[in-house]
């Protein structure tokens, strides 16, 4: 969990972000000290210092018995004159505001609160140093005994694989850059689901690379354009997320898999699957690569979905040739990855602390998910079904909530969305939103959501 001086500069820059746009006013009250303490997920006594420090800003006036009232507006800062995420496609602002978090409400955010993540028993393991030896390098493949606890929880998933067709990486992003950089050349075509992984498409562009999309449905990518793209593009890659997809919540089915991978033997494609989610979902669940047993998946796994977003520690697994060449760009690029976070990750699976820490975040995910379906249903939006046990829901929307004045609407109302257009490889497509559930069931958020599609 972020320390407590963090969080109550999280609270305050709630505020703030609320006053510079508009959504505060002067004279009028702010949520009370529970009510807002509830909304954020932090205690009432980070609320409590977080209000009276822009007291003594002279930003609030705290009247007994009455509650917090707004003085005045803050002056806007040089580098927020624009409200953040004003260009729906841009995909680098959208990974700015993850970062940065400028807005308080966050249904559009790629990751879960902190608090679901570093609150439980995992925070003491995290707070002190505890390996000596990760002073030194890493091995080029990353620390031994994690590779090989990782080959064990990969069997589970029906996927044989030895440590030395596993490398270490940092986290997800990294091992798709690698492939990016080791399978492509600028001018190729690249398949992609569509819509997919927003980060993915910017790093085909920066690579000069053209990304291709293949039209995702709820139960997996659409076998008939796959087969068509495949056979008319000249690519030799496919990046596609099998199971609670990223944006659209969806996973694949069976028989969607084995058409995958028909299509891909039959055209000579490599396929890379990506999935961020596998260690809160059933091991049972399809997966290319325990069909094809590494022969042509590259398969991608990482911890930043399950533990602190700021671990950056993943993994990949392919063929033997595959894994030593992408080893060997990831020696030249970046040298090693940490020593001190792949002992830290490996200890706490080995003591079992990763384990319990699972047990609760499946808890909190399906509870937020039930939650938020339900918000998001009673204001008049579907959700499809089956949903697919990770933190996103995709909700389509009625055409006057499409284009970028829904992302500046939203913005000048505190909320972090995200948008159809921005996860496409087009830059385009039928008006839709990922919603994090997370953050889905929010009351401001479900109102502002109404609010809009009423105005449609």
């Amino acid at each position: 969990m972020p320390t407590a001086p963090h969080k109550i500069d999280f609270v305050m820059e709630g505020v703030l972000t609320q006053l510079r746009s508009g959504l505060l006013r002067p004279g009028e009250r702010l949520p009370s000290i529970r009510e807002e303490a509830a909304r954020l997920g932090v205690g009432k006594n980070t609320v409590v210092e977080a209000y009276l420090r822009l007291v003594a800003q002279g930003m609030l006036q705290a009247k007994p018995g009455s509650g917090y009232y707004v003085v005045r507006t803050p002056p806007a800062r040089s580098e927020e004159r624009g409200l953040p995420l004003a260009a729906a496609t841009d995909r680098a602002a959208l990974l700015i505001e993850q970062l940065d978090r400028r807005l308080p409400i966050r249904p559009g955010d790629g990751r879960p609160p902190p608090d679901w993540l570093e609150a439980s028993e995992l925070r003491r393991h995290l707070s002190f140093p505890r390996f000596r030896e990760a002073d030194a390098y890493n091995t080029s493949w990353g620390h031994l005994p994690l590779r090989e606890r990782l080959c064990g929880a990969l069997a589970e998933r029906g996927i044989a694989c030895t440590p030395g067709q596993m490398l270490m990486t940092h986290g997800a992003n990294h091992a798709l850059d690698l492939i990016v950089r080791r399978y492509t050349s600028p001018g190729d075509a690249v398949l992609v689901d569509d819509p997919g992984y927003y980060p993915l498409l910017a790093k085909l562009v920066l690579a000069s690379v053209r990304p291709v999309g293949v039209r995702r449905l709820h139960d997996g990518p659409d076998l008939h354009d796959l087969e068509a793209k495949a056979r008319d593009s000249g690519a030799r890659l496919f990046f596609t997320q099998s199971l609670a997809h990223n944006p659209t919540g969806g996973s694949i089915t069976p028989g969607a898999a084995y058409g995958v991978l028909r299509i891909a033997a039959a055209h000579g494609l490599m396929v890379v699957e990506d999935d961020p989610f596998a260690d809160i979902l059933p091991y049972a669940l399809p997966r290319l690569a325990s069909l094809d047993q590494l022969e042509s998946v590259i398969y991608i796994g990482t911890f930043s979905k399950t533990l602190a977003a700021s671990f950056r520690v993943g993994y990949v697994a392919a063929a033997p040739r595959i894994a030593a060449e992408l080893n060997e760009l990831k020696v030249v690029t970046t040298v090693a990855t940490s020593a001190h976070d792949e002992r830290l990750i490996f200890q706490l699976i080995d003591q079992g602390h990763y384990l319990k820490h699972l047990r609760r975040l499946r808890s909190r995910a399906s509870k937020a998910t039930a939650e938020t379906v339900r918000g998001l249903e009673a204001a008049g939006f579907s959700v499809r079904r089956p949903l697919g046990g990770g933190f996103y829901l995709w909700i389509d929307l009625p055409g006057p909530m499409e284009g970028d004045h829904l992302v500046r609407n939203a913005a000048a109302a505190g909320i972090f969305i995200a948008p159809s257009a921005t996860f496409s490889a087009g830059g385009a497509g039928p008006p839709a939103m990922r919603v994090n559930v997370a953050y889905g069931a929010d009351p401001t958020f479900l109102a502002w959501m109404r609010e809009q599609r009423g105005s449609g």
